[in-house]
């Protein structure tokens, strides 16, 4: 009897510690045995299931799942292993197998196994080979030896090899040799420590052609860290090279002529740059201009100017040298480099070509135009500068040549620029103390009085001699970065003011003026959206924006596309000295402008000279038609005033209303002036 019961423990040991689920139920469906592993994997002590009535109910939550069961072991075959998808006491679906064994006491005994992680696991597996057959790159496997022992069907594809080809094979069979065999060394040594790489190479189809390919590979290591196998992944790179090299080209190509822009050519000049040091070579920069090329858009249209660039184009790349460049700056300027030059004399019969090819007729549909060119020309080492410094040069020198007569060249003197360097440090160190200042004149409406807003005007006090005016800062600036300086200070100054007088309860209308130069840049507006960003407690509206109209440039589009953003933004735009310069109707029709500023000119011999009564009636007329504001400048005396209000011209500003003056005082005249009496 005691070896029996001792047998039995042994059987009750045996059952608890198995690494099999073990799990026993009596004719009432009670569980009448639980061992360890089933704690384990289900979650549930033996206690919570012995005393549960239904413990199967708690396996198979779901009814139908639970007939199932129940029919499946009472059905002749229920002591054959199963499959079967309990649920763990957290929720969790298993996949098991198992045999439910009757005993003759009518009890049932159940073995059971958990698959869930090697079903897991097979479904990985077909997933891979699912992934490995249908994937649009090209997969590749080698065995510890780096020798191909799978390659999927999208290898056959990119490379044109059949699979049983390479079996055995090193992938080096597919080397383009356009990579040395120290490159292949790098990128095995890095393999080896890092477990992967990836980058770009270049790789050969069985047909013998060249493409680029993206490739990745990574080691399989067994648990002793030994390699298994290398799979390389990688996928042909064609398209997208060949898309990269588009926007490259893009970005450094004009798309009209399609030459080298700017940013290609300064690039370029870098590097004649570096050469020359070296090899104490002679280079020279050209800046060409075209003269008269305005006209031709203004007369024939956009298209037909088009057209005449291209044929400048080829004409210059006809006289030119293959070693020289030539590049489109924008609008109808150009640019030459001439390097290698052996003398100066060189480069005068280099520019004498060009000026020569450009004289000849260009037919324009049924009409011939004839083209010159004003070209600026400097030469290193004689101006020993960095070559942003050297194109700026050149500019200098065409606008010498063109305002000696257009048509003809002119080297620049170093020693010409000094009066500008000068003037461009002073600025800058003027800027960088905080010598500027703003002042600011009113504008009223003649007839009723009212106050219509203020505009800010740039001046540097330089004691004993006064303030300068901006006609003495601005036009000897050539540093593009400096004019951008200073029209951002002029901005960010208008607002606080504006700020400052909110904050006292007064909230006038500013205009300030940008210049040209500044206006544009392509990232002006965003700029100018970034200052305003910074001052949300003020209201756009209450800013206008002014730009000479003698200013106004050849890409007119450009211009446009700008002032509309402004406009956006909630600004509104004024044309200052309309009726000088290179204003024209033509402008206002093509230009986002509200207002219309009379040069003072015109209004200075109002009381005088009947021509320019003819003129500001003109404007006014015009103006009326096209829905714009006229403001007239230079209303030096009541006298003034009262013939604009007679010819309907009801907006003034001027020494007869109030002269420019200092904030502080410019706060005063507003309160006084919005003052009874």
């Amino acid at each position: 009897m005691q070896q029996g019961r001792s047998l039995l423990k042994l059987f009750d040991l045996l059952f608890d510690q198995a690494p099999l689920m073990v799990d026993g139920f009596d004719k009432e469906g009670r569980c009448i045995l639980w061992n360890q592993e089933c704690v384990r994997v289900f979650g549930w002590s033996a206690e919570e299931i012995k005393a549960h009535p239904h413990p199967l109910a708690l396996f198979y939550p779901e009814e139908e799942q639970y007939k199932d069961v129940l029919e499946g072991i009472a059905s002749a075959d229920g002591e054959m292993f199963r499959e079967w998808y309990p649920s763990t006491r957290d929720g969790k679906q298993l996949t098991t197998m198992w045999a439910n064994i009757p005993l003759p006491s009518g009890d049932m005994l159940c073995i059971g196994h958990d698959l869930t992680e090697l079903r897991r696991a097979e479904n990985q597996q077909r997933l891979a080979a699912s992934v490995f057959a249908s994937s649009y790159a090209g997969i590749i496997i080698t065995d510890a030896d780096n020798r191909i022992c799978d390659v999927n069907p999208a290898f056959t594809r990119l490379t044109g090899y059949a699979r049983a080809e390479v079996i055995g094979q090193s992938p080096l069979m597919l080397d383009s040799g356009s990579h040395s065999r120290s490159h292949y060394t790098r990128i095995w040594r890095h393999l080896i420590k890092h477990g992967g790489w990836r980058g770009e190479l270049w790789g050969r189809r069985r047909n013998g052609e060249i493409y680029p390919q993206h490739l990745s590979m990574s080691l399989v290591r067994d648990a002793r860290g030994q390699v298994l196998n290398c799979t390389i992944i990688f996928s042909d790179i064609t398209e997208l090279k060949r898309h990269e090299n588009e926007l490259k080209y893009q970005a450094t190509h004009d798309a009209l002529t399609r030459l080298p822009n700017r940013q290609y050519f300064s690039q370029h000049l870098e590097r004649a740059l570096d050469r020359a040091r070296r090899h104490n070579g002679l280079l020279a920069v050209c800046y060409l201009d075209l003269d008269g090329f305005k006209p031709i858009n203004d007369r024939f249209g956009h298209a037909a100017g088009d057209d005449v660039l291209v044929a400048i184009t080829r004409r210059l790349q006809g006289v030119i040298r293959d070693s020289d460049l030539l590049a489109r700056l924008g609008g109808d300027e150009f640019a030459v480099l001439l390097g290698d030059l052996h003398d100066h004399g060189e480069c005068l019969q280099a520019i004498q070509r060009m000026q020569q090819t450009l004289t000849q007729p260009i037919a324009i549909g049924q009409c011939l135009t004839c083209i010159t060119v004003s070209i600026g020309i400097t030469l290193y080492p004689q101006d020993n500068a960095n070559a942003d410094t050297l194109l700026r040069h050149a500019d200098q020198a065409m606008y010498r040549a063109k305002n000696s007569g257009k048509n003809r060249y002119q080297l620049f003197d170093p020693s010409l620029g000094l009066p500008e360097r000068r003037h461009q440090q002073r600025v800058e160190a003027a800027l960088a103390n905080d010598e500027l200042t703003l002042h600011y004149q009113p504008s009223i409406d003649l007839a009723s009085g009212d106050l219509l807003g203020l505009e800010a005007l740039l001046r540097w006090p330089q004691p004993p001699h006064g303030l300068v005016m901006p006609v003495d800062i601005l036009p000897m600036m050539q540093d593009p970065q400096l004019v951008s300086s200073l029209g951002e200070w002029v901005i960010e100054r208008v607002l606080r003011q504006l700020r400052q007088w909110q904050q006292l309860g007064i909230s006038p209308r500013v205009s300030f003026n940008i210049s040209l130069q500044h206006l544009s840049q392509p990232d002006f507006s965003e700029r100018l959206e970034g200052i305003l960003a910074r001052y949300p407690e003020l209201s756009p509206t209450r800013l206008e924006l002014e730009f000479h109209c003698k200013d106004t440039a050849e890409d007119v589009t450009a211009l446009a596309n700008s002032l509309a953003h402004c406009r956006t933004l909630g600004l509104s735009v004024a044309m200052d000295n309309f009726g000088t310069g290179h204003s024209s109707l033509a402008q206002l029709l093509e230009l986002p402008v509200d207002t219309l500023k009379i040069d003072r000119c015109f209004i200075k011999g109002l009381l005088s000279d009947e021509r320019d009564v003819v003129v500001v009636e003109g404007v006014m007329q015009i103006a009326r038609r096209l829905g714009l504001t006229v403001v007239a400048e230079g209303a030096e005396s009541p006298a003034h005033c009262r013939r604009l209000q007679q010819l309907g011209c009801y907006r003034a500003q001027g020494y007869g209303i109030a002269a420019p003056m200092p904030a502080e005082r410019a706060l005063q005249w507003m309160q006084q002036y919005q003052s009874p009496g």
